[in-house]
């Protein structure tokens, strides 16, 4: 795992992390969206 991290370059380390953030605003979206569906049938 040091070794793939040690790899990267700055431009995959920004690729990843915009992935991993725009996926998890997605996912609490999601989940706030689902909340609402059943609070307010």
């Amino acid at each position: 795992m040091d070794k793939i991290i040690s790899k990267m370059n700055s431009t995959q380390w920004f690729i990843c992390l915009w992935l991993v953030g725009f996926i998890s605003l997605a996912i609490i979206a999601g989940l706030f969206r689902f909340m609402l569906y059943f609070a307010y049938p």
